[in-house]
């Protein structure tokens, strides 16, 4: 069984769809800032894409899509296929891991926008080891250098005091990733941020670390999304777009 996946996943993931409504409002508004000028779009970890736009989707005219879960790809049509066909939009799901050779999937699309859609976060899963798959996590980053990705994906996540459906709406926050000062001190940045999200999020006890800090480099500007996976467990999403080197990313001004 996928351990990231699978149909207990998407059961969970239709029941509390109420519950995401405000965190798929984020994320739609974080999608609708995406670099310009693309016209497919390689879309990894789509699962079903439970927690996307399908507006947004259409702006592209191919999407091609990659997830290792076999439900994945007929649930993705399922919630998209009908906006996607009266967009014109081509959509190709593949079931395959695609990081398993980053490289040659980019090279087999070499003029799309690049998202990794709720994935990196879940590499904390897939193996046992901390400090492999925070390797893992950083490599897939590094293999991106030169174009134009985004990626939204799991920062934190554990249990909140106060039930997700009886606390007020937390609003999408931003900030600019800070460098790290000095090089013994890898996570600080985004433990001095989750201080603060974590209070508004009524964190309970000690949060599951994902290992993404190192995803975005300092001066990205980064999007806080609180997701509230259950009623009574929460997680601190980070989403931002990053741009090939000598370009500039979409910034503080031009984002919502």
């Amino acid at each position: 069984m996928n351990p990231s996946g699978g149909i207990l996943w998407h059961w969970h993931a239709w029941r509390h769809r109420p519950l995401w409504k405000h965190s798929c409002e984020d994320i739609a508004q974080w999608l609708a800032h995406a670099p310009s000028g693309h016209h497919e779009l390689l879309l990894i970890g789509a699962s079903a894409g439970w927690m996307m736009d399908s507006a947004w989707l259409q702006r592209f005219t191919l999407i091609d899509t990659y997830d290792l879960d076999r439900l994945a790809g007929p649930l993705f049509r399922r919630n998209h296929g009908a906006a996607l066909r009266a967009s014109g939009t081509v959509l190709r799901c593949h079931r395959a891991d695609a990081f398993s050779d980053l490289g040659s999937v980019l090279r087999e699309h070499p003029k799309a926008l690049v998202l990794l859609d709720n994935v990196l976060g879940q590499l904390r899963f897939h193996y046992p080891d901390v400090d492999e798959a925070s390797h893992r996590v950083a490599t897939v980053a590094r293999k991106l250098q030169g174009r134009h990705w985004g990626s939204v994906h799991d920062a934190y996540s554990g249990p909140v005091r106060t039930p997700c459906s009886a606390r007020p709406r937390i609003a999408m926050a931003r900030q600019q990733k800070q460098a790290r000062a000095q090089s013994g001190q890898s996570g600080a940045p985004q433990r001095a941020a989750f201080a603060k999200f974590g209070g508004q999020l009524d964190a309970d006890g000690a949060w599951l670390d994902h290992l993404t800090d190192d995803v975005f480099a300092p001066g990205t500007w980064v999007h806080h999304i609180a997701w509230p996976y259950s009623d009574d467990y929460c997680h601190w999403l980070q989403a931002a777009w990053v741009a090939p080197a000598g370009q500039i990313a979409p910034s503080k001004e031009s984002m919502p």
